[in-house]
């Protein structure tokens, strides 16, 4: 490798942790993925190597805008992304599916099983709006009427509830913020 080329391919993606300075990056041949437009003639390496796959037209071409986003391995038929075939493009003429530069929401998961979120025994539920006397008359065609004893309803026994219906196909990490750099420039 001739002293002048860096080992590091041009169009790699790598975290940054340090302050965001283009003025200082950009020397060092590396661009931050915010999703800036492009002249293919300014950029003619990174071009041949990323195309328009997150968005182009007219001569032009976008980094990726990777802000606020996490980066994800494209599935390629592994079948770790349910949805990989329904992803969008992140750009005006970016790919879409299951290619670079698709891009797709957040979801969360069903549980695969139900799953127990309280088994405390015998315990009591509220009963909202009831009245707390029986001072009061009953309201005909309302939900409001005389609770004789409380408000609760006890002796419930020991019983469990369970989360077991509600969600997606699957569920985003918590995560933790850097900047994403792209290699424009060998």
């Amino acid at each position: 490798m001739p002293a002048d080329q860096s080992p590091v391919p041009i169009g790699t993606i790598t975290a940054f942790a340090g302050r965001l300075d283009v003025s200082w990056l950009r020397p060092q041949g590396w661009l931050y993925c915010d999703g800036a437009e492009l002249d293919e003639a300014d950029y003619p390496a990174l071009y041949a190597v990323i195309g328009g796959n997150y968005g182009t037209g007219n001569g032009r071409f976008r980094l990726p805008d990777l802000r606020g986003r996490f980066a994800r391995g494209v599935d390629l038929g592994a079948g770790r992304d349910p949805y990989a075939n329904t992803r969008a493009p992140s750009g005006r003429g970016g790919l879409a599916g299951n290619n670079p530069g698709s891009a797709q929401d957040w979801y969360t998961a069903l549980p695969v099983t139900a799953f127990p979120v309280d088994g405390g025994g015998d315990h009591t539920h509220p009963v909202e709006h009831m009245p707390a006397d029986t001072t009061g008359a009953a309201v005909t065609g309302s939900h409001y009427g005389i609770w004789q004893d409380s408000r609760w309803i006890w002796g419930a026994g020991a019983h469990t509830h369970y989360v077991d219906a509600g969600g997606d196909a699957e569920t985003r990490p918590t995560n933790a913020y850097v900047y994403f750099v792209i290699k424009f420039d060998g």
